[in-house]
């Protein structure tokens, strides 16, 4: 877990963000949780460009910190810039992808056969059922007969999963051939279905190709998902912009990664963006009056509400020719949105706005601290609420302005700074 926020006027976007870092290791089955306050997580994307960038989520790719590749593209970058926001993110997603000294093919490969391997377990799972048992181990009393025929059924079943639309079909042909031989190889002697019973063994070429067809399209379900925080200027851009990316992993060959709709680009009449990410509970209570688990709640209890008024008012009248319960949704939904209208109203005029107006005519330094500030109270909400600090250590902080570029405010260092001066000399 982690917090972290962006805060964006006409003149500088602030970015900020805590230390935190959760690492999960299983012992006799059992997830045991480790957290560590010192985890680097707003990033200088260029020496020369006004651009950061923040991580939040999954800390590495493939094994790989992001913080590695996120060095590495700054030096390769060099003094170049471009002319907008938009592009820093499409060349860095382009480096990653093809750097061979990160992330290479055999990597790629393991990595795809690991995801591939994974939803075994679920396909036996999916065959047990087309055949109305709930264990793997109830396979083994199966004649082969009927096997073929779940197998079937599951191939139906997972042919009719729809493909996101960040996938192709080119993505599944491709983790099917690559990672048929090795399945087909080890399927004998650690794929219970085929333990079970070497009579089944001519199914592995058509279980291998099922398996990778359903990792794939269930590839979204389960990958290690980063979100990635872009900020900053193009060469040619006056007003700041947020570019926010999903990043989710090697598939194969390919990087998959998609734009959120939380990227948002400044305009002369823009108002102001404060953007929580991650934990977000205090934030969003700070800039809406309310956090979105409540609101949601609120939600779904009035609506519940005025369906058990409309049939008790029914009820007490004692209607002769009650309305059907299609027409009492109608009119509760239409009552519900009224009252939600209203809500949103309050909330925008109370909260939204005014605070808006504030930030777009705030001085650099008090941005800085309103950013710091509200990490801050996210942190003591998780340290009092809850038994691990998920939100917690050193905050860094850092300012982007069209004209002085990427300064830090605040910034941890894991040394003494006064006992390493060759370093801030390396550094300039």
């Amino acid at each position: 877990m982690t917090a972290e926020i962006a805060i964006m006027s006409r003149t500088a976007v602030v970015l900020a963000a805590d230390s935190a870092t959760t690492v999960t290791s299983w012992k006799d089955g059992q997830p045991e949780r480790r957290y560590f306050k010192g985890a680097n997580k707003l990033f200088e994307l260029s020496r020369s460009g006004p651009v950061g960038i923040m991580i939040y989520g999954s800390a590495g790719l493939q094994g790989v910190p992001w913080e590695l590749p996120i060095k590495a593209f700054r030096e390769a970058l060099g003094k170049e810039q471009f002319d907008v926001l938009q592009t820093y993110p499409e060349r860095f997603f382009e480096f990653v992808e093809h750097n061979d000294k990160l992330f290479s093919a055999e990597s790629k490969s393991d990595a795809l056969l690991s995801m591939v391997g994974a939803a075994a377990f679920r396909l036996q799972l999916l065959i047990a059922k087309n055949l109305e048992v709930s264990e793997i181990d109830d396979l083994a009393g199966k004649g082969v007969a009927e096997i073929e025929q779940a197998l079937a059924e599951a191939e139906n079943l997972v042919d009719g999963i729809d493909l996101d639309d960040r996938l192709t079909d080119v993505d599944v042909a491709n983790a099917a051939a690559s990672t048929a031989e090795a399945i087909a190889t080890e399927a004998p002697t650690t794929i219970d279905l085929f333990i079970q019973s070497a009579d089944r063994h001519h199914l592995i070429p058509r279980f291998a190709n099922l398996l990778a067809k359903l990792a794939v399209k269930q590839f979204f379900l389960y990958a290690d998902v980063t979100g990635i925080v872009f900020a900053g200027y193009g060469k040619e851009d006056y007003f700041p912009s947020l570019e926010v990316y999903e990043c989710f992993g090697f598939l194969g060959e390919r990087l998959i990664f998609s734009r959120d709709d939380d990227s948002r680009a400044m305009s002369a009449n823009s108002p102001a963006v404060i953007q929580p990410f991650a934990t977000t509970h205090m934030i969003d209570t700070f800039r809406t009056g309310v956090s979105l688990d409540v609101f949601g709640a609120m939600h779904d209890a009035n609506m519940s509400a005025l369906r058990d008024v409309g049939r008790k008012v029914l009820a007490e009248c004692g209607a002769q020719t009650p309305i059907t319960e299609e027409r009492l949704e109608e009119l509760a939904t239409e009552v519900h949105q009224a009252h939600a209208d209203k809500w949103y109203q309050q909330m925008r005029n109370q909260h939204v706005f005014p605070l808006s107006s504030v930030v777009n005519s705030l001085p650099l330094p008090d941005m800085a601290a309103l950013a710091k500030s509200l990490i801050e109270l996210e942190s003591l909400k998780e340290r009092v609420t809850k038994p691990s600090e998920s939100v917690s250590g050193p905050i860094d902080v850092a300012v982007i302005s069209k004209h002085d570029g990427f300064v830090w405010i605040d910034r941890k260092h894991y040394f003494r700074p006064e006992l390493n001066p060759r370093f801030f000399k390396r550094a300039d």
